[in-house]
């Protein structure tokens, strides 16, 4: 056996021990598993399955550690980095490496301090993360100030309603700020040459832009958006009439002369173009 098919197996190896370990923790069957993979639309038999795991398959495709890491629920790295089982990996043919440095290859991670260079996989990646991470923190944003804005409607007391309603107008000016934020970065990865993620459904009115008074998506305005790019929602906080309703807006606690005290119709500042949505509070939402 050459140092290739001999690397090649012990990859395959790594997936079998992997997948049946994984199987094992979660009480599956190797039919169990076969199932999952059908249901995702790709079929992997029980029979291949017991010919990896047993050893009689001397080989894996890309598509089936991508099927059964589903199927199994872990990401398919953990299919081929032994990860806490082990110290070391042969990564490649003849090529050990420290779990640690599999994993930062494999997903194309950065170290913490440093600084991807410019027009490089690894910007993209980094540029990826800081973007998802920007997107959970606006989410939490906007859900805490869901939170209080609920508070504030349903309780009786006057003073704790009155130390909700501080706090929704709090995490609304963090809401709006980071959207401007992220509008902002979307907007640099854009002119890096490097397309952003899809958001959300609640956050894709943040891709809308003004031009020549409507609101359009960016991939409708004119080319170049940097460093002229129109302006949007965000940097112009009084709405104008005649936004479409398919957007999503979520409440905000002074819009229009609105304070956060009128919880019955509000609208969120950075929804462009923009409806009123009626947010009458009943029992467990405003």
């Amino acid at each position: 056996m050459t140092e290739a098919s001999e690397w090649q197996a012990s990859v395959t190896a790594r997936v079998a021990e992997a997948v049946r370990r994984f199987r094992d923790e979660r009480g599956m069957s190797a039919q169990d598993v076969a199932d999952a993979c059908a249901k995702l639309g790709y079929p992997i038999p029980r029979s291949i399955i017991a010919n990896l795991e047993n050893g009689r398959r001397a080989s894996v495709d890309l598509a089936e550690v991508l099927i059964l890491a589903k199927a199994l629920d872990v990401p398919p790295v953990a299919l081929v980095v032994p990860a806490g089982q082990t110290g070391a990996v042969e990564i490649l043919p003849g090529q050990t490496y420290s779990t640690d440095d599999a994993l930062q290859w494999l997903t194309g991670e950065t170290m913490l301090d440093d600084e991807p260079e410019e027009d490089t996989v690894e910007e993209r990646f980094d540029e990826i993360r800081r973007h998802r991470q920007s997107v959970h923190n606006l989410l939490k944003s906007v859900s805490r100030a869901d939170e209080y804005r609920r508070g504030a409607a349903m309780t009786r007391d006057p003073a704790t309603r009155d130390i909700n309603l501080e706090l929704v107008a709090r995490f609304d000016e963090f809401v709006s700020e980071q959207s401007r934020s992220l509008q902002d970065f979307r907007a640099t990865m854009r002119s890096k040459g490097i397309q952003p993620p899809t958001l959300p459904p609640t956050l894709t009115h943040l891709d809308y832009v003004e031009i020549e008074d409507s609101w359009v998506h960016y991939s409708e305005a004119p080319r170049p958006l940097e460093p002229d790019r129109p302006r949007t929602r965000s940097e112009r906080p009084n709405a104008r009439p005649g936004r479409p309703a398919t957007r999503p807006s979520w409440p905000r606690s002074a819009v229009g002369g609105r304070t956060a005290a009128d919880t019955s119709t509000l609208t969120h500042s950075n929804a462009a173009p923009a409806e009123t949505v009626d947010h009458t509070v009943p029992a467990a939402r405003c």
